[in-house]
């Protein structure tokens, strides 16, 4: 079974049984020597994500509402566990709400698993309607992020 690990199960140093496997993003975030060294303790293997699953991973984001709270790690860690159908390791709730929406599985490290998906749905304060993006492209009014669940 692969594990594609996110920086918590370097930071929290708890090992997910399986093939780990990581991001160069996420290698570039480990600042410290401990958390460093155990990249290598836990024999986690660093490759890059294909473009393909790339896209895939940042079409999942847009359609959940998360594109603009997920880093550039974390859409490399998602586009490599599509790659793998492997299992998703991480604390951040925004990448798990992508990943459950894509069909992955979550293997929580240190916090709690989500218990739903949500998808973020922006409203425009000016005229009401739905968009994607920083401001509405009817009216130019910025709009809030609010939460349903689906």
């Amino acid at each position: 079974m692969y594990v594609v690990a996110d920086a918590s199960v370097f930071i929290w140093g708890k090992r997910p049984a399986g093939q780990l496997i990581t991001v160069p993003a996420v290698e570039a975030e480990l600042k410290d020597i401990r958390t460093r060294s155990l990249l290598a303790i836990f024999e986690a293997r660093v490759e890059s994500p294909s473009p393909q699953s790339r896209k895939a991973a940042e079409k999942g984001a847009r359609e959940t509402g998360d594109i603009r709270t997920l880093s550039t790690a974390d859409l490399d860690v998602l586009a490599k566990a599509l790659e793998y159908g492997g299992v998703l390791a991480t604390d951040d709730y925004a990448l798990q709400n992508v990943a459950l929406h894509l069909g992955l599985k979550i293997e929580p490290i240190g916090q709690p698993r989500i218990k739903r998906i949500r998808k973020h749905i922006q409203r425009c304060r000016g005229c009401g309607s739905r968009f994607e993006g920083i401001a509405c492209p009817d009216c130019g009014t910025p709009a809030p992020k609010k939460k349903r669940c689906i």
